[in-house]
């Protein structure tokens, strides 16, 4: 550890640019052996610090000037979380802020079962096998970690997700490509199943009350749950549902033909989203793997990740994938989904 405050760090830095130095003191970031990726990239403006891999204005956080802190209430001005723990690195809920913090982030306190502590005699290939079953829908595409699965009865879309995971949050709904710091997810309209209510940023869901499932708007601007933790008022969810097999796996299901007053386009492709939770109750980060972007063809049932576009662009595959083998019918049967390979694939810690 470096000990320095932001404030302190980036006047060295303002100091050795002027000299055009290269010092220890640049080494910001991931950790105190690695060194800056480029001087000017992490030097931020007046009355702004670098605060979760980026500048952030501390005016926007009601902090009117970069000595305010200090001088007015006695405490530094940093980069912390909710928790009031100081950024260090890595993924996470992070804001200027003024505080007398010496403790540095941890890691979301865990579910009560979650997901590396499973019950491999009760959570077997077999048992998710079995919950994932498709009967009594005509298309269905494996999406790694979850299996998305539908039929078009009505003029409504009749969905189930089945994620291999325990219930930390899900979620599926419409991308959105409207710009943001994470594109396709800021401003999508989705149906986010929670394992517990009255949700606050420092201690997360209480998972004494009841799981509860809604319509939710994620923030255009702030992808942390606090800034987008409000049901879509009014949304129809009577046919919205929650499956679980305790401390195994999830399952969202759903008969609708819009979220949030979006329609989807039953005659033609939908860009989707997905996201899992299987590690804590505070909505957060969802982890590499368990999320996805994918495009679903509702009329045709052809189903691909929005990665592969290129090889559906006007129905012609040009990567020379059978787009069958992307997607099957309700008589189809999945390849089993290990637990082992689960696991290789969340190699970081939301925080949706």
């Amino acid at each position: 550890e470096h000990g320095d405050t932001f404030g302190n760090i980036r006047n060295l830095m303002i100091d050795a640019a002027g000299k055009g130095e290269q010092t220890e003191k640049l080494s910001l970031g991931c950790s105190s052996s690695q060194t800056a990726r480029n001087l000017e990239e992490i030097v931020c403006q007046e009355n702004s610090i670098y605060c979760w891999a980026r500048c952030m204005s501390i005016l926007e956080e009601g902090i009117p000037h970069e000595n305010y802190c200090q001088e007015e209430r006695n405490l530094r001005l940093d980069c912390v979380n909710p928790r009031n723990q100081t950024y260090t690195g890595g993924h996470g809920d992070y804001y200027p802020a003024c505080t007398a913090s010496a403790e540095n982030a941890t890691s979301y306190p865990k579910l009560p079962v979650y997901q590396e502590i499973r019950d491999p005699d009760i959570c077997t290939d077999a048992a998710y096998n079995d919950f994932a079953k498709t009967d009594g829908y005509a298309h269905s595409f494996d999406l790694g970690p979850s299996i998305f699965m539908w039929s078009v009865v009505d003029g409504e879309v009749d969905g189930r997700l089945v994620f291999d995971g325990v219930f930390g949050f899900l979620a599926i709904g419409h991308a959105s490509f409207a710009g943001g710091p994470h594109d396709a997810m800021n401003g999508a309209s989705i149906i986010m199943a929670l394992p517990g209510g009255d949700y606050s940023a420092v201690t997360g869901l209480d998972l004494s009350l009841e799981p509860n499932i809604n319509e939710y708007v994620i923030s255009h601007t702030a992808s942390a749950f606090r800034h987008w933790k409000e049901p879509v008022s009014g949304a129809s969810t009577s046919s919205y549902e929650i499956e679980v097999v305790e401390n195994c796996f999830t399952a969202i299901k759903f008969k609708t033909s819009e979220i949030n007053g979006i329609p989807f386009d039953l005659n033609g492709k939908n860009d989707l989203i997905w996201s899992g939770n299987n590690q804590d109750y505070y909505a957060g980060y969802h982890g590499y793997g368990n999320r996805g972007i994918f495009v679903v063809d509702f009329s045709s049932g052809e189903a691909y990740m929005k990665s592969d576009e290129g090889q559906h662009q006007d129905g012609n595959n040009q990567g020379g994938e059978d787009v069958a083998s992307k997607t099957s019918d309700a008589s189809s049967m999945f390849s089993s989904w290990s637990t082992t390979s689960l696991l290789a694939i969340i190699c970081i810690s939301l925080y949706m």
